[in-house]
C-alpha cells in the first residue's frame, strides 16, 4: 500500500460504517426489486388466487381486482426484463 493509499484509508476510516450500511441497504433494495418483478412468483400468486376463488374463499370482485393487479405486475416484469436484455445487448456491442 502506498503512503497516499494508507493516508486515504486512515482519513476515510470513520466513514466505513456508513459505507457498510449503504451497501446493506442497496443489497436489500436489489432483492426487494428482484422479488417484485419475479414472474414465477407472480404466476404462483395468480394460481393461488384462482384456487382460492374456485374454492369460494375469494369473491368474484376480489378475484377480479387482484387478478388485474397481478397481470399488471406480470406485464411490468416482462417489460423490465426486455429492457434489461436490450441494455445488455448494447453493452456487449462495445467490445
Amino acid at each position: 500500500m502506498t503512503v497516499v493509499g494508507l493516508f486515504t484509508s486512515l482519513v476515510t476510516l470513520p466513514l466505513a460504517p456508513v459505507r457498510g450500511a449503504a451497501w446493506v441497504v442497496e443489497q436489500v433494495a436489489e432483492e426487494a426489486e428482484r422479488q417484485l418483478y419475479d414472474e414465477s412468483r407472480i404466476r404462483r400468486e395468480l394460481l393461488q388466487l384462482e384456487l382460492d376463488h374456485d374454492a369460494g374463499l375469494v369473491s368474484d370482485e376480489t378475484y377480479g381486482t387482484h387478478a388485474d393487479d397481478l397481470l399488471r405486475h406480470m406485464a411490468a416484469a416482462r417489460e423490465r426484463r426486455a429492457e434489461e436484455e436490450a441494455t445488455q445487448g448494447w453493452e456487449g456491442d462495445d467490445g
